[in-house]
């Protein structure tokens, strides 16, 4: 067996290139013994379920819950307000937890769908109060910040999984806009959090183009590929 030393995959057969990648193979630890063409199926394993029973019956009260706070909503009501504070939370809580237990996509990603949960959220709550904007205004911004600084350090760490990482980058430095909308529309005295978050954005883009462009466009050509 042959090792790709940027890939980190195990490759069979008589090529000497990476088919991903193209870098020069290395050959792994015990290469030297006879490899098997054909996988041994004389114990098989039984594959664990990504949706474990506790998680069905977690869903399934959700479900129950949702429904039942817009029932009893409806009836006192006559319309939905208090029960869509519920049904969003669990929403969020879902959609957070989905893309954390059943997804294998790197930890960046799942900060950016929980960044964009919760920010929905979070504008959902602004509105049902009365919309005084503090959602998009304060908050949204200051999430944003803190999720780009945590992925910068992500990345930092773990430079050596840099084609898991550097396109989640790219990825946050286009939601950057956003805040500079955010900053042009708003009227808020302290809107410059988002002028500040637009800033950081372009900043990072600037410097994964100056100092990683060629990594960029080839990975973004073996994702697409091109």
């Amino acid at each position: 067996m042959k090792t790709c030393p940027e890939c980190h995959v195990l490759i069979s057969g008589p090529q000497q290139h990476c088919p991903l990648c193209g870098t020069k193979l290395l050959l792994s630890e015990g290469s030297d013994q006879e490899e098997s063409l054909y996988p041994d199926f004389s114990q098989p394993s039984k594959q664990r379920s990504r949706f474990p029973f506790l998680a069905k019956l977690f869903a399934f009260l959700s479900g129950i819950t949702i429904l039942l706070c817009g029932t009893i909503n409806l009836i006192v009501d006559h319309r939905l307000s208090w029960s869509l504070y519920v049904i969003g939370a669990i929403v969020c809580l879902w959609t957070s937890l989905g893309v954390h237990l059943l997804t294998n996509v790197n930890l960046n990603y799942k900060l950016l769908m929980d960044l964009l949960s919760l920010s929905a959220y979070l504008i959902l709550v602004d509105k049902l109060s009365g919309w005084s904007r503090w959602s998009i205004n304060y908050v949204i911004p200051i999430l944003y910040i803190g999720v780009m600084i945590t992925v910068i350090i992500l990345a930092v760490i773990f430079r050596e999984f840099w084609r898991e990482y550097i396109l989640s980058l790219v990825a946050i430095c286009v939601m950057g806009i956003g805040p500079l909308l955010i900053f042009f529309y708003s009227d808020s005295p302290l809107r410059f959090l988002c002028l500040a978050a637009a800033l950081m954005a372009g900043a990072l883009m600037l410097g994964l183009l100056y100092f990683a462009g060629g990594k960029v466009f080839s990975e973004w050509k073996r994702r697409m590929n091109i």
